[in-house]
């Protein structure tokens, strides 16, 4: 949670009219992007607004310009090591907690700035991003929503930012399994005192953020043992891990770094292994359990496997969070491509002297509109399961029963965390190679990009196991019989207590235009939900029939049912939010092109299952494919010139996009020469030049 005080400097008050700040909105320098920008049908700046809205673009803004300002926010022109690059992300993240950039009155009255304020930073860097929000957001959140009053002491420390946190729930020989953890929290009558004991490397906590070199303190997930051995399940505990003033392990734990991986180096992410490491009885995280003196255990959850549930609840948050993080990556890429295509020219019709710019080729269009229109429809799905959670996390707080509510977070996060990562990981890669060569210099940022994004498609939940918790939702759902609509009232699943009439419809498009109809394809993409979900019961049914138990038939549903049911729920509840936003917006031509984005967006997601479409007989003849490929073919004409400007309405200033294929003003080689030449040594002979030059001349001489 980020305390803060906004300045009163009333030289920096921004203008009453958000489209005249030239802070938030300056003009364009000219370059090869005017022409694009001159063919687009809306305004940027009110798509901007429409997005995000103007108290959101405000607080990013000055927190981009705080960072540009900042000596120690300066890029370096060279990659550094990974000491330093440690060094940097650690220093960044004290710093921004110092800057304070809004209180908790105001984090209070307007708690979706927080969404604002971590899209700013990740946008800025990943690793310092990472380090801080685990520290100031999961570590405190989670003492808050699991621990009780008697932990007060720690969170008046972490505001003062005088401890720094870690969440240490991972081994190293499980991960996903959480009940099948080692690591031993042992009850001592006689002390008052819980024991925790790492049984062998094995069992370990690794994988932990800050852990390797700058946490003080971790909440760490251990079997509790109370008097007589009895096992009382997987808790939390708040453990002591360095000296606050020195840094240095305190007797009996034994920590260590994982070192370089392959991004997110800032991050410094380690292992930590316990001997009969006593911490105080009042470090249990009590709200799902607690115990008296004697070691008597007391829960309000009486089911094991709830208990836990709730105890791991800070994962859910962490879910909806990583979905925006990739919107974040995803964008910058997009930004990057699409603007470095409207630059490059190359080739042109044989009657002209004027070579084409790339992104007039149908082939380079189709490469970047599906992430271009991908990445509007995660900006809108992101803040919105963003502020889902919110309200759901603040009503909870003041004691409202959410537990309808969590379990749909729950479901639907775990399968957009999955749908959202890899879309960036799959966009990003595209992006990189329709930059060509150029888009494999470092200097570019997609190299970057990829790598960071990369670790968000396991932590939190490796996707592909992620995703059965979904299904496993979806499933016990509608074999109950349960009422779609009580059972979701954030509205992902309402539309199935039509399901029976739905897995009867067919489709009836007549030509491309009703196949692009933005209500045709949201009937579509609600049979292709309910048929997937059929079917995926049925198989589950037909495996259980046949003798299998439960952990073999959900074993065996995955491949072809369940695992597919879980994305395609994303995706239509994807499309679904972003469908009633668009729809309710007033009559405008920000409206009017977002329902062209909507409408690939849509038919794109309807080519990609077509296999699936005809296999459970929506289309009734094989014309009917054809009908939307029709359909995107005409919209990438259109959209191909309004894509500069509706990357101008996500894009980030030039100085946090970082890339020279990717500046506002489209002069990708004055910028590429900057980035080239400013490079240290870039002119100079390396001081083995001469050695190897002359050794291998005398060998060819001897010959």
């Amino acid at each position: 949670m980020v305390a803060s005080k906004i300045t009163n400097d009333r030289d920096n008050v921004a203008p009453a009219n958000i489209y005249e700040d030239k802070k938030i909105f300056p003009s364009f320098r000219s370059g090869p992007l005017q022409e694009y920008r001159d063919k687009a049908s809306f305004c940027y700046k009110r798509m901007n607004v429409l997005l995000e809205g103007e108290d959101h673009i405000r607080l990013k803004h000055k927190i981009w310009q705080w960072m540009e300002k900042h000596p120690d926010f300066q890029r370096e022109p060279e990659a550094p090591n990974l000491e330093r690059t440690r060094e940097l992300a650690n220093k960044r993240h004290h710093l921004l907690w110092e800057q304070k950039f809004f209180d908790v009155n105001e984090y209070l009255n307007t708690p979706y700035l927080m969404l604002a304020f971590g899209q700013a930073i990740f946008s800025y860097d990943f690793s310092f991003s990472v380090k801080f929000s685990l520290s100031n957001g999961m570590f405190p959140s989670t003492l808050l929503t699991n621990g009780t009053g008697r932990l007060g002491k720690y969170i008046a420390k972490i505001s003062d930012d005088r401890i720094l946190g870690a969440y240490a729930l991972t081994e190293i020989a499980h991960g996903t399994n959480a009940n099948g953890m080692r690591t031993r929290a042992t009850y001592d009558v006689k002390s008052q005192e819980f024991i925790i004991h790492t049984p062998d490397f094995e069992a370990a906590k690794c994988w932990v953020g800050n852990l390797g070199k700058t946490c003080t303190h971790a909440i760490v997930y251990a079997q509790l043992y109370v008097p007589d051995d009895k096992h009382q399940g997987l808790n939390a505990f708040l453990v002591p891990i360095r000296d606050e003033l020195t840094l240095l392990p305190l007797p009996g734990v034994t920590v260590g770094d994982l070192g370089e991986k392959i991004g997110l180096n800032g991050i410094d992410n380690g292992f930590v292994m316990f001997n009969q490491y006593r911490i105080p009885k009042a470090n249990l995280l009590s709200k799902t359990g607690d115990i008296d003196a004697q070691g008597n255990y007391t829960s309000p959850i009486k089911d094991q496997r709830k208990r836990l549930g709730a105890s791991l609840g800070a994962l859910s948050t962490g879910r909806v969070n990583i979905t925006a993080i990739t919107y974040v990556a995803l964008s910058k890429a997009v930004c990057i491509a699409t603007r470095y295509s409207a630059s490059r020219r190359q080739f042109g019709p044989p009657d002209s002297n004027e070579e084409w710019p790339v992104i007039e080729y149908q082939s380079q269009q189709y490469r970047l509109m599906p992430h271009l229109t991908a990445v509007i429809a995660l900006r809108v799905v992101s803040l919105w399961i963003g502020k889902k959670n919110m309200d759901m996390m603040m009503r909870g707080m003041m004691g409202e029963d959410t537990s309808r509510e969590g379990m749909e977070i729950h479901a639907i996060s775990s399968a957009l965390k999955p749908y959202a990562t890899w879309a960036a990981r799959d966009g990003i890669q595209e992006c990189r190679e329709a930059c060509g060569g150029h888009g494999y210099l470092r200097a570019s940022g997609l190299g970057d990009l990829r790598n960071d994004n990369d670790a968000n498609c396991t932590y939190e939940g490796e996707n592909n196991t992620l995703i059965q918790q979904a299904s496993n939702w979806l499933i016990s759902l509608r074999r109950n019989n349960a009422n779609f609509v009580e059972a979701s009232p954030l509205e992902t699943l309402a539309f199935l207590k039509d399901m029976n009439v739905i897995l009867q419809t067919r489709g009836q498009e007549q030509n491309a235009g009703q196949a692009l109809d933005v209500n045709n394809l949201l009937k579509a993409l609600n049979w292709l939900t309910a048929w997937s979900l059929d079917t995926t019961v049925k198989r589950f049914e037909q495996l259980q029939s046949a003798g299998k138990d439960a952990f073999e038939t959900r074993n065996n549903i995955q491949v072809f049912a369940a695992q597919k049911l879980s994305i395609i729920y994303a995706e239509r509840t994807s499309y679904y939010i972003f469908y009633k936003f668009v729809t309710n917006l007033p009559a405008s031509p920000e409206q009017q092109v977002l329902l062209k984005v909507l409408s690939f967006y849509g038919a794109n997601l309807v080519i990609k299952y077509s296999a699936l479409f005809y296999q459970g007989g929506y289309f009734l003849n094989s014309s009917q494919i054809e009908l939307y490929q029709q359909g995107i073919l005409g919209l990438l004409s259109v959209l191909k010139n309004e894509a500069i400007a509706l990357v101008d309405a996500i894009a980030p200033t030039d100085f946090i996009l970082n890339s020279p294929l990717g500046m506002s003003d489209g002069n990708v080689y004055h910028h590429l020469q900057r980035a080239i030449v400013s490079t240290p040594g870039v002119y100079e002979r390396p001081y083995w030049w001469r050695d190897v030059t002359y050794k291998s001349y005398l060998e060819r001489a001897k010959l």
